[in-house]
């Protein structure tokens, strides 16, 4: 039996459906897997669905129609870095919760569309999607496609859940940010250097979005009372399309500082470490962001990776043993999903199964019919949920969850992330 959507179709192949797509056909994937009884994540993410599926109760699995998730990724292009390793934990995230079962028996079948990196482009997809009222878009991957996508938030919907935490969302919308604001972010970077003693830094970013929108943030955390110990000796910044900057960075090697936090992810970021290492720098406390606390990423720059670095990171990077009894059997379930993927835990995955675990769990509460407005009202409900960024406190103000409690800093030790604070970036306990 072959059931044909479109580009796309359906094929009964020895019993078993299969997922086939047409080469032109935009990126589309689809993931239909094996039976069972969903538990384990239900149970992880706290969720007593409640609301039954579509279909009497003799209905049986295989006559449910897949949920869509629809996926609005940056699979090629400048951002590829992140919406590759995005689209991947959706899929796996897909597989792993169709073979407990699904949402109420429906599979998840993931939809992805490349937006090339391109905030046009990235219109154009969700734009398409928003006429059939899809009531939910994981949206990225990076800041300049996920904003654009973020003005098209109706006062009806659809659920817009940025994979990115650049861009923050405003209250009482239809916007979601996935993982740590820049905000957290250096709230922990700054009680980590208190904690050091170093009080004089310099601070460089990028001029895109990614790297400039970190600039005002540390203007206003340093303005505040619990940080007037902290002197900014030099601020500078470069495109990130250059392929030298040693310009900038001398100015900051003759500001002597004891620190230096270092606003810019992939590409970047490896040219400001290949300064700092040229003009002997690396000897320097080195602070960034966790866009960059990648393994691959730091595995290539390893000739140049200076003495200590650090990133504030969430739970997901951690030791499930560590962690409190509420989030260690959440982190244990993703890490092993990435690990049998063949990945390393960091934002890339996390980011977009962050935000496919509390879709998950709305569906599972709430029912596969679920409209955008009712998935709004679950997901500000949730104020006590366990997800790989900590134990998310929701609301109609707060529509990230994520608490500075849920910040740890790490640092890289030549092969692996290893936890170097406790939670808030402050010293162990």
């Amino acid at each position: 039996m072959r059931l044909a959507m479109g580009p796309v179709w359906f094929e009964d192949l020895g019993g078993r459906m299969h997922f086939f797509r047409s080469r032109a056909s935009s990126t589309r994937l689809g993931v239909i897997a094996g039976l069972g009884t969903f538990s384990l994540l239900l149970a992880a993410c706290g969720g007593s669905g409640s609301t039954a599926a579509s279909g009497g109760s003799s209905t049986t699995q295989a006559n449910l129609s897949p949920y869509v998730f629809h996926a609005d990724l940056s699979e090629t292009g400048a951002g590829s870095f992140l919406g590759s390793r995005e689209a991947k934990a959706l899929t796996d995230f897909a597989s792993y919760v169709n073979s407990k079962g699904g949402i109420k028996g429906h599979k998840i079948q993931v939809e992805i569309q490349d937006n090339q990196s391109s905030p046009s482009t990235s219109v154009s997809i969700a734009t398409q999607w928003i006429s059939q009222n899809v009531p939910f878009i994981f949206n990225g991957s990076i800041a300049a496609a996920a904003k654009a996508v973020d003005s098209l938030a109706g006062k009806n919907g659809p659920v817009i859940y940025d994979l990115t935490p650049v861009n923050p969302a405003p209250p009482n919308s239809y916007l979601f940010s996935s993982g740590i604001s820049y905000k957290l972010d250096l709230e922990a970077i700054l009680n980590m250097l208190r904690a050091k003693g170093l009080t004089k830094i310099a601070f460089l970013n990028s001029t895109d979005v990614s790297g400039a929108s970190g600039w005002p943030v540390l203007q206003s955390l340093l303005a505040l009372p619990a940080n007037s110990d902290i002197q900014l000796v030099s601020h500078q910044s470069f495109d990130p399309s250059a392929v030298s900057i040693a310009t900038q960075m001398s100015v900051i090697k003759s500001a002597n500082p004891q620190a230096l936090v270092v606003w810019t992810t992939g590409t970047p970021f490896g040219t400001v470490l290949h300064a700092q290492s040229q003009l002997g720098m690396s000897g320097i406390p080195t602070f960034t962001h966790g866009g960059n606390a990648v393994t691959g990423e730091m595995q290539n720059l390893a000739s140049v990776v200076p003495k200590e670095i650090y990133f504030p990171t969430g739970p997901l990077y951690l030791p499930p043993s560590s962690l409190p009894s509420n989030l260690g059997p959440v982190v244990s379930t993703f890490q092993s999903i990435v690990t049998k993927a063949g990945g390393h835990p960091n934002d890339g995955w996390g980011l977009g199964y962050a935000a496919a675990l509390m879709l998950e769990s709305a569906l599972n509460n709430l029912g596969v019919n679920a409209t955008a407005t009712q998935i709004l009202h679950y997901i500000e409900s949730q104020s006590n949920f366990p997800n790989i960024y900590g134990v998310y406190h929701m609301s109609n103000d707060d529509h990230s969850g994520v608490t500075l409690q849920g910040v740890y800093m790490t640092t890289w030790n030549g092969s692996s992330f290893v936890q170097a604070s406790g939670p808030e970036g402050k010293p162990q306990s």
